[in-house]
């Protein structure tokens, strides 16, 4: 999408000006809201880790579930201004070898209950490419949560629709005793064939082992 028509777009989308009046930094609040209404993946006092969450969206939503009894990581490679009592940020690019560790320590040596990912490769509109790419944020993420995901803790990451997609599917169902893809209402997901991936009570670890078979 050019340049001037992305903008336009995000200045006509009701989300977008939604988020500012709301002082959401993004509208990726909405997407992490609409899950939890039908999951209720977070509870209060949990200890909650978002990959790449800059800006900020869906981590303020995140602080607010989890309230002054729970924590907020976000973690990213470009900075998050956001700022909360109980919000804390990395900046850090996931793909770094010590970034599983550096988020331990900022959870201060705990694991967390939950770990969601927003994150995205830099797009170049090659659908194949892109959504290759976007699987293989999905297979760190879940190299990540194997280090810092407490047992029975749940996941969500987002992914892009493709054939590959259900060969992931079985060792996510296999190491979580629910799992679900959840998309978002088109409203929220324009020009996008993104979904979440959703595991519920994490029952067997390591998973990326087993996403690594499925995916050579």
């Amino acid at each position: 999408m050019a340049r001037g028509r992305w903008f336009s777009e995000r200045r006509a989308d009701p989300w977008h000006r939604r988020a500012k009046i709301e002082g959401y930094p993004s509208r990726a609040a909405y997407k992490l809201k609409h899950i939890q209404r039908l999951y209720s993946i977070i509870r209060p006092g949990d200890l909650v880790v978002e990959l790449g969450a800059a800006p900020g969206g869906m981590l303020k939503v995140v602080s607010e579930l989890v309230g002054d009894d729970g924590l907020a990581v976000g973690v990213d490679i470009k900075p998050i201004t956001l700022k909360g009592e109980n919000i804390r940020t990395l900046q850090i690019d996931i793909n770094d070898p010590s970034a599983p560790q550096e988020i331990l320590r900022t959870l201060g040596d705990s694991k967390c209950d939950v770990l969601i990912s927003d994150a995205s490769p830099n797009l170049i509109g090659v659908a194949e490419v892109d959504t290759l790419r976007q699987l293989d944020l999905v297979f760190r993420c879940c190299e990540i949560a194997d280090t810092v995901l407490r047992d029975d803790g749940n996941v969500m990451l987002k992914a892009f629709e493709c054939p590959e997609l259900t060969r992931i599917e079985k060792p996510l169902r296999l190491c979580f005793i629910a799992y679900r893809r959840v998309t978002t209402p088109p409203s929220l997901r324009k020009h996008s064939s993104e979904v979440y991936l959703l595991g519920i009570g994490r029952r067997r670890a390591p998973i990326a082992p087993l996403l690594k078979s499925v995916l050579e």
